[in-house]
This record gives C-alpha cells, structure tokens and sequence, in this order.
C-alpha cells in the first residue's frame, strides 16, 4: 500500500521517530485474522454478493496536537462519493473497492488531509492526524447527513448545523440558537413567534425526538420556549433527522434531534464566553493526562431584569400592560468529561442542570402567578473496540424535568406540580464484514410521571382535590439494521425495531358513576402491570447514484410513540404535560413515505434536492377543555379524543457551499389536516399546524477578514385557528357560534433579520467579536393571537364586536461581544 499524504499512520510502519512523537502508543495493529463471527441475521433476503472486491479500511482521526480523538470527522472516498463520519471515540470504518483509492478527511478548524492508496484484498487499519488551524468564520455550512456525503449515502433529509454556522446567523434578542435555526430547513415550521416548539413535516410537538448526548430532553425550552437550553458554546453541533430514521431510535414519531456535546480538546486551559442582551456565558475547556483525557465546564445566566426589561417593555407595554409588573430569570450549567483507556476504551460523563422562574404581581388586584420549570440531565457512555470490524457502545442516562405552577389572589391560593423523571441504559453494537455494516441494540426506560400534584388553599380552608396518581411504565425496544450495497450503484438499508410498553403499579384506579361521582376504588401493587404494549417498527432506505454528482433516494418508516404531550396551546409552553399510554390512551402509530433527487452542481459547489413526502398518523390525542380542568374534574377520558391525521407535501432545498457568499434557501408546500369523531362533528379539518407555504432564506457574505454581514428572511401561511360565525343574546348573555375547526387563517407571518459581525483574531490564535443583530429589520407586526373586543351596550341593543390581533416583537436591536482565548 502507498500512501501519499502528510498526517497518515499506517499500523505497519515501524518508525521510531512516528513512536516517540505518539507516546499513548496509539498505533493499532494490522489485522491478519479475523477472530468474530455474526450468527444472528434478523431478516430473510436476496443479496448479490461482492465482497470479494471489497476492503475495509478503519481507524482512528486524532488531533495531532493534543492526540485527542475527533468525533464526527468525515472520511469520503473521493472516487465514489460515498463518506463515513468518526463516532464519539474518533473511529471510523469505511468500505472501498481494491485497487487505487482517493480518501478525503475533513473536520471543522483543521487542515484537510488527502490520500491516495493502493488497496489490496486485506483489510487496513489506518489512523489520520490532523493538523489544527484557525477556524474561519467566513461560510455558512448546512452539512446534509451530519458530514456524510450529500449525494452518495442512502441517508436522506438530514440537516447538520455545526456551532460554527451558529453563531453565524442573526440572532434573537442577541442568543444564537441550534432549535431555532433547524427552523429554517424546509419541512420544519415554528410554533410560535421566536418560539423553539416546531413541528416536523405535519407533526405535533410531542412527536419529535430531542437527544442531548443520546438523553431525552423533554422541555428544551428557556424563556417560555424563546430560547433553547442548549448553550452553543458546550455543542460541537445539532442534527436533524426526518425521514428514513434508523432503527436504532424510537419512541416518536416526526424526528429525531441529536445535540453533541463538547468535551473539550485543547491542549491548553481554553476560555470562550459571550456578553449579550438576554443572557451571558462562559466556558473553559482543557485536556489532561497527556490528551488521554479532557473536560469542560459551562455556565450560562440571563441578564434580563438588567437589560432587556428597560428597554424593550416600554415598547410592548400596550400589548401586556403587565410587563412592568413582571420578573424573568434563568440560568444553565454543564460539565463533561472524556477520558481514553488504552487503544480500546472510551468514556465520557455529561451532566446539565438548568432552571426558568418567571412571576408576574398586579397589585391593583393583590395578586401574584409564578411559574418554576427545570430539566436534570446525566449521560454517561462506555465505547470498546474489539477489532477493527466490531465495536460496542453503552450509556446510561437519566432524565429528570419538573413543572410547578403557583397563583394566589387576596386569600385565595393554588399550586400545580408536574414532573417526568427517567432512567435508561441503551447499548448498540456496530459489526462489519463481507461489505455488510450491521448495528445490534436494545434500549430500555423507566418511567415515573406525576400528571399534577394540586393543592388549593382559600381563607385558611385547605381544599383537597384528587389529582392524578403517579405514573409508571417500562419502555423499550430490540433493533437490528444491515446496510449493503446491492450494486456499485445501488446501496440499501433495512432495519426493524421491536418496541414495547408496559405501565406498572403501583396504581390506584378511581370508579364513578354515571353522573361522575366517585363511587369506590382498586388498588394495584407495584410491579404489576396494566398495559401491555408491542409493535413492529420496520425501516427501510435506497439510494441509486444516477452518476458522480446525482442520486435517486426513497425511504419508507413505521413507528410507534408510547408517550403523549396534553396541551391546550399550539405553542410548546412548560404547563404542558407529559402522560405515558394505559388502558385508555393508546400508543400513537405512524407511517411515512418518502422519495427525492439529490444533485450537486458546479463542483460541489452547490448542493440541492427535491423530496416528497406522504404521512399518516393514528391514535392521536386531543385534551378538549385544557389540562386544568381535566384536572379539577378528575375524569380522564372525559376530556380526551382519539382521531387521526394525514399530512403530504414537496420540500426543495439548495445551497451554496463556498466562495464569499455562502447560505441556503428551503420551500416547502404540504398539507397536514386531522379527523377525531369528537371534533368538527367527525369531519377531516385543517391541524393548527398547517401552514401551506414556508420559505426561508439565509446567506452570510464575507466583506474582508474581520466583517461579515448575514441575513435570514422567513414568509409562512398564517396558521388555522377558529373564529365564531355568529352570536346571540340569550338571557342576557353573549353566546357564540361556531362552524367548522380551524375554519379562518391568521396573517401570514413574514420577518427579516440582519446581523453585522466582526471579528479579530490575533497572532496567538485569540478570537474577540462584536456582533450587532437587528430581528425585524423592517418592523411588521406578526400575529401572535387573535381576541375579540366588545364595545356598545346591550341594553341600548348595540354591540360591536372587533378581532383585535396581538403582535409579541417589533423591531428589536441587539449587541453582543463574544470572545475565546
């Protein structure tokens, strides 16, 4: 084998020089035998078999200043296209043909390494060493399958945004955020104004994902959900998957959301910060025991009593004359740390904690609401390589979110408490061989929900209401997965989940009667179970490379989503409340199909593609009159329907990748519409969520070294909502009429955002930036919502009735200063 490029390892070199510069000994060994065999195959199919002409080649990328592993470096064969992405030990495993091989390595703030190989019928192992350099903050990259080949891989749908690209774009009221700006990728729309609740392609909130260091999140909401909980300094990046999820996750049914975490690299105590408007921040990162081992450590609070609140309530003062009156505060903390044992362990502890209180006083009225919400995560991970071919990965993790809301007025006082408390331990299996690339897992959670905890208290008399019991349940799931090319053209990917669902006692069930009195109860033991729950969840994706630069893609994916979200909002505020399936609520059951043409244009200098999509989705939830007052009837199924929905549409991206103006525009057009017999007297109606058109437009020009400009400029369909078609006077008493659901449309809703930045880096690599942002530039007032305003009397027999609409931003200028050293 010849290699020919700087940065290279090979596992036979025996050079002395190459070992006294490595000193971890880090220099795996040629494999010459192969010691593992897989005996378990878990689906019957016809393949064409070329392994003969195959060749693995595997490794490790290092930093070659530290010698700190590189998670999610791409390593692509040039000749074909087709990439591989190192995983959270630095490894990477990549199947090429004998004979003369091109391979590319990449990762963001180090130098490129090429190299060219002479591939016998023997299996490589080959590790990279790449050279730091400094980030340049010049280009916006979207990176399509999380670094892997845009065009080449069977993955399709995937978006990755690196902390780079980040920071790059305008930011609202000065917090650049990873949710918010997946937001502007086609098929994804927002909730609300600012808001990080999206939904996925026709989708509800609840049914996307959200993985911290492979955690689940269940509020990633600061700020009322203004605001992400993920600081982007403490994240390499944030991916995106929608379509052909792998088999390895479920539990949901839209997307899948991974958040990296950074666990530091440098080789020296580094410190990175901000100083902004809303909130300021700090990190420090270094490595230790020879660049075996690194850690960071991350603390982030708001600065708005102190900043925002003089000077950006005055303006909203007519739209909430209670702001004055009102008082916000939040704070994030996080830790990691990574350490490597030897040539063939790995692990990893990641910890977060943080906390939003918001309180609001009227004193012309003695009253006083607060809310206190908060997220609890801790993942830690063990990565082992037995050869080349086979590594295993296990992490344990819990989960802990609570919700408390409280309110009182002069001697009245009410307090609700709500709560999602998780453990789980997941372990995946990666193998290799014959030109197959298979992936074994399990994944197991336990569950505790508290739906509400209520006390109320009036005059001294304390008022107990029955809320809802604790709830626990046991969720999990066995997968396997096998990608394979079935020609030189042609690459599959099969998959197959078996999930489950068990709710447990200790339990106590309450009996009414027809008029909703209670009646007696039934007590069950702990360990004893309720519901069962299992179902099959097949996956399957293709692609057909047309040619070096064009490819054909479709996918096909069934899951199930055991947990449900009850809210009354279309906006993802913390008072939602999680509830598991039992004997009256279902798991929710979902199927989509999926197709595209990807190309790349220019040199790859451009990337664009166009996909489509159909959606069905059964067993959904619906809370008719609210969670509180579900909460004070004590009646579950009284207030809970279970319909259907079907969602369809065209999504079309292109991107530019280089030169001085970088950035990308998305366009979606779809329909996402809903039927429950207990709504729109079972009639099909438009989702609160359907919004026909959502284009979006973001671009950064590079003016020299030190300026950049930015701009993002969002238009989407004004979403559905229900207005009364008349009114009557009866007794008195104004009374409402309604037709169909979701029968009017708000405003479209249209913004520009511009951003300003320059940066300075000195000789030794420090980096300080200012960064001036304007959310829109151009100051249109957006519908937030929609009330009505009655003026006249009605014993004079006039009365006029007015839609007022409330907007939540004006046009809002922030600064900030960011700085790492």
């Amino acid at each position: 084998m010849l290699s020919k490029s700087f940065g290279v390892n090979q596992s036979n070199l025996n050079d002395t020089k190459l070992k006294k510069y490595f000193p971890l000994n880090l220099l795996p060994r040629m494999n010459t035998c192969k010691r593992h065999l897989l005996s378990l195959y878990f689906m019957v199919m016809a393949t064409i078999s070329i392994a003969q002409s195959h060749t693995s080649i595997s490794g490790v990328v290092f930093n070659a200043r530290d010698l700190s592993a590189l998670d999610g470096a791409s390593v692509v064969n040039m000749q074909t296209g087709r990439g591989v992405a190192t995983d959270g030990s630095g490894r990477y495993s990549i199947e090429v043909l004998q004979g003369n091989v091109r391979l590319r390595v990449r990762y963001l703030g180090f130098r490129d390494v090429d190299t060219l190989l002479e591939v016998t019928g023997r299996n490589l192992n080959l590790d990279f060493y790449l050279a730091p350099e400094p980030v340049k903050y010049e280009e916006v990259t979207v990176t399509a399958e999380n670094t892997e080949d845009f065009v080449g891989s069977v993955r399709m749908g995937d978006v990755y945004l690196s902390r780079n690209d980040i920071n790059s774009l305008p930011k609202l009221l000065g917090e650049a955020d990873p949710i918010r700006f997946l937001q502007l990728t086609p098929g994804v729309q927002s909730g609300s104004e600012g808001g990080i609740g999206f939904f996925v392609r026709g989708g509800s909130v609840d049914q996307n994902l959200v993985l911290f260091d492979d955690a689940l999140v269940y509020n990633p909401g600061h700020l009322l959900g203004f605001v992400s909980v993920f600081n982007p300094d403490i994240i390499t990046g944030v991916s995106l998957m929608k379509s052909g999820i792998p088999a390895r996750f479920g539990g949901r049914l839209s997307s899948v959301i991974q958040v990296n975490p950074d666990r530091g690299r440098s080789d020296s105590l580094q410190l990175r910060g901000q100083v902004g408007m809303v909130a300021s921040r700090l990190t420090l990162n270094r490595s230790f025991a020879s660049g075996r081992g690194s850690f960071i450590l991350s603390g982030r609070m708001a600065s708005i009593n102190l900043v925002i609140k003089p000077l950006l309530f005055p303006l909203l003062e007519d739209v909430n004359p209670f702001l004055k009156q009102s008082a916000y505060d939040f704070y994030d903390m996080q830790g990691g740390l990574s350490y490597r044992i030897g040539e063939k362990d790995y692990l990893s502890l990641t910890a977060f904690y943080g906390r939003d209180r918001y309180s609001i006083e009227r004193s012309s009225r003695i009253a006083e609401t607060g809310m206190d919400w908060g997220n609890f995560i801790l993942s830690g991970k063990w990565s082992h390589v037995f050869s080349d071919d086979m590594a295993l990965k296990t992490t344990l993790s819990r989960t802990d979110y609570h919700f408390d809301l409280s309110g009182s007025q002069s001697e009245f006082i009410f307090s609700l408490l709500s709560s999602v408390e998780d453990h789980s331990l997941k372990s995946e299996l990666d193998y290799k061989a014959g030109g197959h690339r298979f992936s074994f897992g399990y994944e197991m959670t336990r569950h505790r929900f508290i739906p509400n905890e209520i006390d109320v208290e009036a005059a001294g008399l304390v008022m107990n209401f029955l809320s809802y019991n604790n709830l626990f349940g046991f969720e999990g799931g066995i997968y396997a997965e096998d990608e394979f090319s079935l020609t030189p053209n042609m690459d599959l990917s099969l998959g197959l989940r078996y999930s489950f669902f068990n709710q447990v006692g200790p339990y106590t069930e309450y009996l009414y009667d027809e008029t909703s009195l209670l009646q007696d109860s039934v007590t069950y033991p702990a360990g004893s179970s309720l519901a069962f729950y299992h179902h099959p969840e097949p996956r399957i994706s293709l692609v057909y490379r047309l040619d070096g630069s064009s490819s054909v893609k479709a996918s096909y994916m069934h899951m199930a989503q055991y947990v449900h979200l009850a809210t009354s909002a279309t906006v993802s505020l913390p008072m939602d409340i999680w509830l598991p399936s039992s004997r009256e609520i279902k798991p929710q059951y979902g199927d989509q199909l999926s197709t595209g043409y990807f190309r790349n244009w220019d040199g790859d200098m451009y990337e664009s593609s166009v996909e489509l999509y159909f959606k069905t989705a059964r067993n959904q939830v619906e809370f008719l009159r609210g969670v509180i007052s579900n909460s004070l009837n004590m009646t579950m199924m009284e207030n809970i329907t279970i319909g259907k929905g079907r969602s369809y549409g065209a999504e079309f991206f292109l991107r530019k990748r280089q030169g001085r103006l970088t950035g990308w525009t998305g366009y979606t057009i779809s329909r996402a519409v809903r039927k429950f017999d207990m709504i729109n007297d079972g009639r099909i109606y438009p989702a609160k969520f359907d919004r026909r058109h959502d284009l979006s437009l973001a671009g950064v020009y590079k003016l020299d070294d030190k300026w950049d400009v930015s701009a993002v400029f969002i238009y989407v369909s004004g979403s559905a909502f229900t207005l009364p078609v008349g009114r009557y006077v009866i007794e008195g008493n104004i009374v409402n009429e309604y037709g169909d659901v979701n029968n009017y449309r708000m405003p479209p809703y249209n913004r520009l955002d511009l951003s300003v930045t320059r940066t300075v880096k000195t000789k030794r690599d420090y980096l300080s930036s200012w960064d001036f942002s304007v959310y829109n530039a151009y100051n249109r007032s957006n519908p937030f919502y929609i009330y009505f305003e009655t003026k006249g009397n009605l014993d004079n027999y006039r009365l006029e009735v007015e839609p007022v609409m409330v907007s939540l931003f004006p046009i809002v200028p922030t600064l900030s200063y960011r700085f790492e050293f």
